[in-house]
């Protein structure tokens, strides 16, 4: 939604301006997903995060099944214990619950930050590239294809990247 909002704004920027009025921008788009899914090396990064997930996403699995039996064993129990005793129960069910819920965030910024580290290089590369075919082309404006309908597929520009990308 909001990138229609941006796309629109340029368009009606570039519609009203006197400079858009006397000269003609230039437009590509480009399917960075697809290039950056198809390459060699974004495999190997969507293999890497896939794995990394995975190993980080077993213990904290188990974890929660551990204390999703802890939780169901202590609510057929409670209606038998002492007071004290199911206040502390429940005190220390809710810091394990507390707990997890910090472990997985802090597993999923570790992810985070991963996938910038691999990514960052990637994307660096792909910028470069997509620089270098504006040039060529002399184009004014390219978007991501992300999002966008396009009409006229000689906007394209995504084969030209994917070629100067390798």
């Amino acid at each position: 939604m909001f990138g229609w909002f941006i796309v629109l704004a340029a368009a009606a920027l570039l519609a009203f301006s006197p400079a858009g009025a006397a000269a003609q921008v230039k437009i590509g788009v480009v399917d960075v997903n697809d290039i950056i899914g198809k390459s060699p090396e974004g495999k190997r990064i969507q293999d890497t995060l896939k794995r990394k997930m995975e190993e980080m996403g077993r213990p904290l699995e188990q974890r929660r099944q551990e204390l999703a039996r802890q939780i169901e064993e202590f609510e057929k129990q409670k209606g038998v214990m002492k007071e004290d005793a199911r206040k502390r129960k429940e005190e220390e069910l809710q810091k394990k619950a507390s707990d997890l819920q910090k472990s997985a965030q802090e597993a999923d910024k570790a992810l985070a930050k991963l996938q910038e580290q691999e990514l960052g290089p990637l994307m660096k590369k792909l910028e470069q590239a997509v620089e270098a075919v504006a040039n060529e082309e002399k184009l004014d404006l390219v978007l991501p294809k992300a999002g966008i309908f396009v009409r006229n597929k000689n906007l394209d520009i995504t084969e030209k990247v994917r070629a100067r990308f390798k």
